[in-house]
């Protein structure tokens, strides 16, 4: 899909009412389709997104993926659907960060871009509906194309790896979100636990051979 295509898509789409979350567990990643420097549709992999200074977040950079699990919330500042979605969102980070904060990382980011909409008129639309993590632009829609997303608002939670693991459109429920989240953190932890198991099983048998002693005839 070329991004003048999906930002078609974006302005036909962003009206669309209603939810759906979908596990992806078992759907190819488009991931699978890019080298480690480049989309499929030629653009730089990871991305990297600007933020702004605004209230939870810093002016400068955030790269996905980036070893966290990333949830992303893709919006435009007129969208209403995008206003209603905002403290769903917000609640679903607060009940997520107390569990889980050092694994984390929160984001939206807007179509827009810093001519169309300056750095002080998002953070006071920013301020003024209850955001208190990383915001920045995406105005060439380079994220949004690597996941090929469409739409807004739209929630992906993305692994750590950059694997795009869960997708909603539109305004959802907190709770969904959250256990959404808590799967992709459950199965990254167990997916470590068993890695850990499997190192020590095998310095343990490296070990134990070393050690067997010597029959003499």
């Amino acid at each position: 899909m070329r991004r003048r295509e999906l930002l078609a898509g974006v302005g036909s789409l962003g009206v669309l009412a209603g939810a759906s979350g979908i596990v992806l567990g078992g759907i190819p990643s488009f991931r699978n389709e890019r080298s480690t420097s480049t989309s499929s549709d030629g653009s730089e992999w990871p991305v990297e997104i600007e933020t702004i200074d605004a209230r939870g977040s810093e002016a400068g950079t955030i790269t996905v993926p980036n070893g966290d699990v990333t949830v992303v919330m893709f919006f435009v500042t007129g969208c209403g659907q995008c206003q209603t979605h905002m403290p769903r969102f917000a609640e679903a980070r607060s009940q997520l960060v107390e569990a889980h904060e050092d694994e984390l990382t929160f984001l939206s980011v807007t179509y827009q871009s810093p001519d169309t909409m300056p750095a002080d008129e998002l953070r006071s639309w920013w301020t003024d509906h209850g955001g208190n993590w990383n915001v920045g632009y995406d105005p060439d829609s380079d994220l949004a194309a690597n996941y090929r997303v469409v739409g807004y608002p739209v929630t992906l939670v993305i692994d750590g790896e950059g694997e795009k693991r869960w997708e909603e459109l539109g305004v959802g429920y907190s709770a969904d979100i959250v256990e959404a989240v808590e799967s992709v953190v459950e199965s990254r932890n167990e997916g470590a636990s068993d890695s850990s198991s499997e190192t020590n099983e095998t310095a343990f048998n490296s070990t134990t051979e070393t050690e067997k002693p010597t029959t003499t005839a």
